[in-house]
């Protein structure tokens, strides 16, 4: 008998939790050091990490560890979503009817300049539409992540925060219209493609509103204390969560229905004090490593005049109608096209659309999901700087404590 046997193998062997604990630190001091030395956002570090480390450069996050790990994104994009959600005031949109314009003037433009660009290229036009679908969202975790990193206020802060909401709805609504549509769904009668969708809006918007309810009839029972109310609203979240998947609804929109129902139904300002602040810190990290590591680069060569096309028409669809209305809408053109700049992020919930469309078809993944992979690749990057800028040109940032 070997008397050392108590002694781990050589070379050890490293646990799955060992390697999410080096991918968040590895995250989490890259964030802090991009931000400090570099002065530019904490989640471009975030994503390069996740990259880097992940199935398509290092492989020490592999994709069954991506994939297990898909909780922790649930809670961090349910917490955002909610968040997000929360503070979009639809009485703005009543008493402002020029955003409302505005908003589905940008999602239009955008998506009608995608399936142009698309098209011209030789794309199918169900698959450029899926695309065109995908160009509309903006990157609500990377929108709200560099709103609250700056400590940002004010009337471009709020428009961006509303457009993004709105562009979220806009994104998965349409996601679940045009999976109705898709060449693998060809069969199916007219009222299996009518009823679908449709299951998916009105289920997700029964949910919400039935959580909501929920949700704050327990915050009216035992008050505002904060430690009670991010328990009970993270534990919400995850309810959504499974009850959306159980029932095959939409997550996102469960998700961004429950803030803004919660919102809405909250005469009392039962949430003044809900502060998610530096508890979901991890989690937030965790999901922009973890949309790195999904990211993929294989035959990127191919698709760069695609992708450079689909941003180049996405960019424009977004600045230009926000422009136009400008007046309208009671902001000042110089302040205008720094909403429009403000939503160029694309990143965890464009991969997921995006993962969702291949799954359901992947002939389309084998069209398009070169260039898409490029062109979310190259926004999740360049987002989050044009976002910074933008709130920071506005004159609307707040001084970060050391």
């Amino acid at each position: 008998m070997d008397p050392l046997q108590f002694l781990p193998a050589w070379p050890p062997a490293a646990t799955p939790l060992a390697w999410v604990a080096v991918l968040l630190l590895a995250a989490i001091v890259a964030g802090e050091t991009a931000r400090r030395f570099l002065r530019v956002s904490r989640v471009i570090a975030y994503l390069a990490v996740g990259a880097l480390l992940g199935p398509a450069a290092a492989d020490v996050i592999d994709e069954g560890m991506v994939s297990q790990l898909q909780i922790f994104v649930d809670i961090a994009v349910g917490m955002l979503l909610f968040e997000l959600g929360q503070r979009v005031d639809l009485g703005w949109l009543r008493r402002n009817p020029s955003l409302l314009a505005a908003s589905l003037l940008e999602a239009a433009l955008t998506f009608i300049l995608v399936y142009l660009a698309m098209t011209w290229f030789g794309v199918q036009p169900v698959t450029a539409a899926a695309a065109a679908l995908l160009a509309v969202a903006t990157s609500p975790a990377v929108v709200m992540t560099v709103i609250k990193d700056l400590r940002a206020q004010g009337q471009v802060t709020e428009r961006l925060m509303l457009f993004t909401a709105l562009n979220t709805a806009y994104a998965v609504i349409g996601l679940a219209l045009i999976i109705g549509v898709l060449p693998y769904r060809a069969a199916q009668s007219v009222v299996t493609i009518i009823l679908h969708p449709l299951y998916l809006i009105v289920g997700s918007l029964v949910l919400a509103g039935v959580l909501a309810i929920v949700m704050l009839s327990l915050l009216r029972l035992f008050g505002r204390r904060p430690a009670f109310q991010f328990s009970a609203t993270v534990s919400l979240v995850l309810l959504t969560v499974a009850a959306a998947t159980m029932l095959k609804l939409s997550v996102p929109l469960a998700l961004l229905f429950l803030g803004v129902l919660g919102r809405l139904y909250d005469h009392e300002r039962h949430f003044v004090s809900l502060k998610f602040g530096e508890t979901a810190m991890l989690f937030i990290v965790l999901l922009f490593a973890l949309a790195g590591a999904s990211l993929q680069f294989a035959g990127w060569s191919a698709a760069v005049p695609l992708a450079l096309a689909f941003i180049a028409a996405r960019l424009v669809g977004k600045a230009l109608p926000i422009l136009l209305l400008s007046n309208a809408s009671g902001l000042a053109l110089q302040r205008s096209w720094l909403v429009g700049l403000g939503l160029t992020p694309m990143s965890g919930l464009a991969l997921l659309m995006l993962h969702q469309l291949m799954a359901q078809s992947p002939a389309l993944g084998g069209e398009i999901g070169p260039p898409m992979f490029l062109a979310i690749t190259v926004l999740a990057f360049a987002g989050p700087l044009a976002t910074e800028f933008a709130l920071r040109r506005a004159g609307e940032t707040a001084e970060e404590s050391r």
